[in-house]
């Protein structure tokens, strides 16, 4: 049998070299597994930072969504939901509830003149100014850059709104203390009231801002309370604004004229040519109804075109002694092209540049000193071609003395209402004579507008008018009236 050498049931002892390798694979594991715990751990503080970073973003994102970031109150999206509960609740309470919409027209206006930052300043104060006046159950917003909204809830009677209306109004107009200045931010208000003038969010909000728009084209520097009748007023507005290209296609604008007189021989000396609508619904209606709307809508310019063409064709055929007078809108007198367009007419017309004279207010050469300059220039090309300029509705702007230095108009138009007041206001007699002789030294001749009586005429010859024009000698009439109109009193 083969033999075999016994053998020990014992493994071996492992040799120090293995030992050794053995604990240095352990402590790597131990520092790879550290190194993962640290991993994990910075990892999860990175998850916990920027789920707390997207959270804030969320509610600074929210917050951009509902509060406007300058005055911190709420934004008109909050606040038309905040009005949405008030409205509900009120509605099943009984209470009454009023939205008051504040118009600050003058805010936006602050940037321009003394920055952005005066301007956000002014309207953080006018923010805060209301939200102190008020309940801290009632609300307040900003709404727009130049519009705040106040909510007033729990209302004993709707007539409570108009004395909180008043404190308001008063508030915001008191003088402001900017960046070392005065300044003062004349407010206006429109006022709705639930349930009366509506039972929504919507139909509230937008009554009160037809009643704040039909307060600030009426000069209303206080608050006005929604009407129906400013409703119809706004439907037969926004019927005039669509209706306005058609009127121009259709050739539905006509020109009406006026007589003007010399005020020593009541002869007949120039026409003025006045806009008139033929609207297919609302019959014939004078400029003033509708001139706002072709200004903002830039219809203005082919509209008054369309008015110098067809009177220039009309005045050649009037006694040579008979001029021309035409106005001139904001935008028309600032374009680039006037000059142009005036004499291409006077070209195609035939009339002679001397018979026409282009009327414009001292509104509608602008504000700043700039503007007022480059009109000047623009008035004085016209004159140099024989065009006669005369300063219409003279007195009732700004700067009517530097005008007057500056212009070297041809004419001063007096306004109408000056001219009535002629007969109870001894003052007005004072100043029309300072006028006219401010207009001799000048060489200027002084219209006096608007005469509707003989005691009116003869208070304007006395003062000193060389002119004078309005209903005592002729309304506006059509061109064929005119023409025979003419046939007798032409000078």
């Amino acid at each position: 049998m083969q033999s075999f050498e016994p053998t020990d049931s014992k493994s071996p002892q492992p040799s120090s070299e293995r030992v050794e390798g053995t604990q240095a694979r352990l402590f790597a594991l131990e520092r790879a597994m550290a190194e993962r715990d640290n991993e994990l751990a910075w990892t999860s503080e990175r998850l916990v930072a920027e789920l707390h970073e997207r959270s804030a973003a969320q509610a600074s994102a929210l917050a951009a969504e509902r509060y406007d970031p300058v005055t911190g109150l709420p934004n008109r999206r909050l606040l038309e939901e905040q009005l949405g509960r008030v409205v509900a609740d009120h509605r099943l309470s009984g209470e009454p509830a009023a939205l008051l919409l504040v118009g600050v027209g003058e805010l936006v206006g602050l940037r321009g003149s003394i920055g952005f930052r005066a301007a956000d300043l002014a309207a953080r104060l006018i923010g805060e100014r209301l939200r102190l006046a008020v309940r801290g159950c009632d609300l307040v917003a900003r709404i727009g850059d130049d519009e705040f909204a106040v909510v007033l809830t729990h209302l004993s009677a709707s007539s409570d709104a108009a004395p909180v209306a008043r404190k308001l109004i008063e508030l915001v107009d008191a003088p402001l203390r900017i960046e070392g200045r005065e300044v003062q931010l004349p407010a206006t208000m429109g006022v709705a009231v639930c349930p009366g003038d509506g039972t929504d969010a919507e139909s509230l909000l937008q009554r009160a801002q037809c009643a704040l728009q039909f307060a600030m084209e009426t000069s209303t520097r206080f608050y006005q309370f929604f009407d129906p009748a400013i409703a119809e007023r706004d439907g037969r507005r926004l019927q005039l604004q669509s209706d306005l290209r058609h009127a121009l296609d259709a050739g539905e604008f006509l020109v009406h004229y006026q007589p003007r007189v010399n005020i020593r021989t009541r002869r007949v000396v120039g026409v003025e040519a006045l806009l008139r609508w033929l609207h297919p619904r609302f019959g014939l209606l004078p400029a003033g109804q509708f001139v706002d709307l072709a200004e903002e809508s830039g219809l203005i310019v082919p509209i008054g075109e369309a008015v110098l063409r067809q009177s220039c064709a009309a005045a050649v055929d009037w006694p040579r002694g008979v001029g021309l007078s035409v106005n001139l809108s904001a935008r028309e007198f600032r374009g680039s092209d006037l000059n142009s367009v005036v004499h291409r007419v006077l070209d195609q017309s035939g009339l002679s540049p001397r018979r026409l004279q282009v009327e414009v207010t001292e509104s509608s050469l602008g504000r700043q000193p700039a503007d007022i300059e480059a009109a000047i220039k623009r008035l004085a090309q016209l004159r140099e071609t024989g065009v006669s300029v005369a300063l219409d509705q003279f007195g009732t702007g700004a700067c009517s003395l530097t005008l007057l230095r500056d212009c070297s108009a041809d004419a001063l138009n007096i306004e109408g209402g000056f001219i009535r007041s002629l007969t109870v206001d001894t003052a007005a007699m004072a100043i029309l004579r300072a006028i006219t002789a401010l207009g001799r030294h000048f060489g200027a001749r002084v219209v006096a507008e608007g005469v509707e009586t003989e005691e009116q005429f003869e208070l304007a010859r006395r003062a000193g008018c060389s002119q004078a024009q309005g209903y005592l000698f002729g309304r506006p009439m059509p061109v064929s009236e005119l023409n025979t109109y003419l046939a007798t009193g032409a000078e």
